[in-house]
């Protein structure tokens, strides 16, 4: 037979952890580089650099879902061809160190991004 203070002390810790929420899992902070893409995130968001001098901003943190996956708007600049930041959409998954990243901007997919955790971005030669 349970006694009213086991009943009691159940009850409270049941309640408190209903209260307490665990914090969010996010892409790590750091540089993360592949081809044609640097991806600089930080708490509150990221930046990139993509190929040809073209810039991305990401303005909230890049919370992971269950799935280690995210979706989140910013802009992207092609700055030297057609300057300006237009909306933007960065989807991708993080698996351990690996992170890939989608981005579509105005409809329009820009690529797919395969990112390591630390290292450097390669660039293609741009040919314009």
């Amino acid at each position: 037979m349970i006694t009213y203070r086991v009943r009691r002390l159940v009850l409270l810790v049941a309640l408190l952890a209903s209260c307490s929420s665990p914090s969010a899992l996010k892409v790590p902070g750091g540089e993360w580089g592949g081809r044609n893409l640097e991806l600089v995130v930080g708490n509150t968001g990221a930046s990139g650099t993509f190929k040809c001098g073209a810039m991305g901003r990401i303005d909230q943190s890049l919370v992971l879902d269950s799935s280690g996956g995210f979706d989140v708007p910013g802009t992207f600049d092609p700055v030297l061809v057609a300057g300006g930041p237009h909306p933007a959409r960065y989807s991708g998954m993080l698996n351990g160190s690996t992170l890939q990243v989608n981005v579509t901007s105005q409809g329009a997919p820009l690529g797919t991004f395969q990112l390591e955790q630390g290292r450097p971005a390669a660039f293609d030669v741009c040919n314009f």
